[in-house]
């Protein structure tokens, strides 16, 4: 009896060590198995194919071809019998058509998906997002008020903390003290002016804000009391003209400026909504051009795998690849990885190990090392403007702010 009992006690050890599998085995029950992962892993993409960002939206959707490529090919070295699938959403470029493209891919089962665009669009999702643990995970989403711990919201990019201090550090720089912001008014728009404003005039300089409806059709009012304001200020050196702006409405304000005397004067800024728009460039270059508008833009870092990836990319596509295109297939590799890691498709799982997937991560963006509230954590901005080069305006890179030194270098 004494030699059983310890037989049972070893036996019980054993199986504490070696696992549950074992202990199931010892027991002559069969040990109850994780679910395997379905033969088709689905990623939903919420891009505005449509819109006010469509130049951007095609890019992305082209990246998103090459992710899925990778990652399938990926997945065939592990021998596994799976396939992952993205299903494409048009969200339209707008909060209501983002909502609906998500309800779209909720009803098909899907709990990951890569985007949306705007910030105004992720806060219209996110009740949805969480209330059915639908993992999001934005490649350019910044307005800082959607940084907020333990939800299902994860951003590619930094917030406009960061592009804020930018943007204010870049006008100081360049000798403006007093700014007249003309702002979208919504979720990014609106907290973008914050940060700038409160920067700025910590610098010691002056703002003016003129906010407008995103969904005004014109915006020749609001473009006069940007003047008017300018016109208080002094139309000179010291003062500078900054719009917060997607591409539509910021061809609205450019091509109204160019007739305004009194804005052709003063320096102009502009934010990532326009920077490395095909569409900006393209149909107001020129007016870019002759404004010698300087805009900001995260910055992935420099690698060889991102001179790769963007020179796989031009060949495919013809086109330069913007910094959020490199964001979004990160942002898509991060998830399937995930996936593989929990070995379940599960929106809850996943959203509890995405964080740890990402920082061991390099992608072609760089590192993608999240913060508590689930957005990236990143350091340098791209200074870009448009000029002409061969018969054709095109975006070239002036300059970098680098964040920890709140500095600005400029090549021109």
């Amino acid at each position: 009896m004494q030699k059983y009992l310890v037989y049972i006690v070893v036996s019980l050890i054993i199986g504490l060590i070696v696992g549950s599998g074992v202990t199931f085995a010892l027991a002559g029950v069969a040990a109850p198995q994780q679910p395997a992962l379905p033969s088709e892993v689905p990623i939903g993409a919420l891009l505005p194919l449509s819109g006010v960002l469509s130049s951007f939206g095609e890019k992305w959707k082209h990246s998103l071809e090459l992710a899925e490529e990778d990652i399938n090919a990926y997945v065939s070295k592990l021998g596994l019998n799976v396939k992952f699938k993205i299903y494409v959403e048009d969200t339209k470029t707008s909060p209501e058509g983002a909502l609906a493209a998500l309800q779209t891919l909720s009803a098909k089962g899907i709990k990951l998906v890569v985007g949306p665009a705007a910030s105004s669009e992720v806060a219209a999702i996110k009740s949805h997002a969480d209330a059915n643990k639908i993992v999001i995970f934005s490649p350019s989403s910044t307005a800082p008020q959607l940084a907020i711990k333990d939800d299902y919201i994860f951003r590619a990019v930094t917030s406009d903390v960061y592009q804020g201090k930018a943007l204010a550090r870049l006008m100081w720089e360049k000798g403006v003290r007093k700014v007249v912001i003309m702002y979208r008014g919504d979720d990014w728009g609106v907290g973008l002016f914050n940060v700038v404003k409160a920067r700025f005039e910590e610098l010691g300089g002056q703002i003016e804000g003129v906010r407008y409806d995103p969904e005004a059709p014109e915006l020749s009012t609001e473009v006069r009391r940007v003047s008017d304001y300018v016109k208080e200020f002094g139309a000179d050196e010291e003062t500078g003209v900054l719009f917060i702006s997607f591409e539509d409405d910021g061809l609205n304000i450019l091509s109204l400026a160019k007739e305004d005397p009194i804005l052709t004067k003063v320096k102009w800024f502009g934010t990532d909504g326009i920077a490395y728009s095909t569409k900006i460039a393209k149909q107001v270059g020129d007016v870019v051009e002759s404004l010698g508008v300087l805009a900001t833009v995260y910055l992935p870092e420099e690698s060889p795998k991102k001179e790769q990836f963007k020179e796989r990319y031009k060949e495919r596509y013809g086109i330069e690849p913007d910094p959020y295109t490199y964001n979004i297939y990160d942002a898509a590799w991060i998830l399937a990885l995930a996936v593989l890691e929990a070995g379940k498709y599960d929106g809850e799982v996943v959203a509890k190990v995405l964080p740890e997937i990402a920082s061991r991560y390099f992608g072609v963006s760089g590192w993608v090392l999240l913060d508590k509230t689930g957005d990236r954590v990143g350091e340098r901005y791209v200074i870009t403007t448009v000029v002409s080069e061969n018969g054709e305006f095109v975006w070239k890179d002036v300059g970098v702010y680098i964040s920890p030194l709140d500095k600005v270098e400029l090549s021109t």
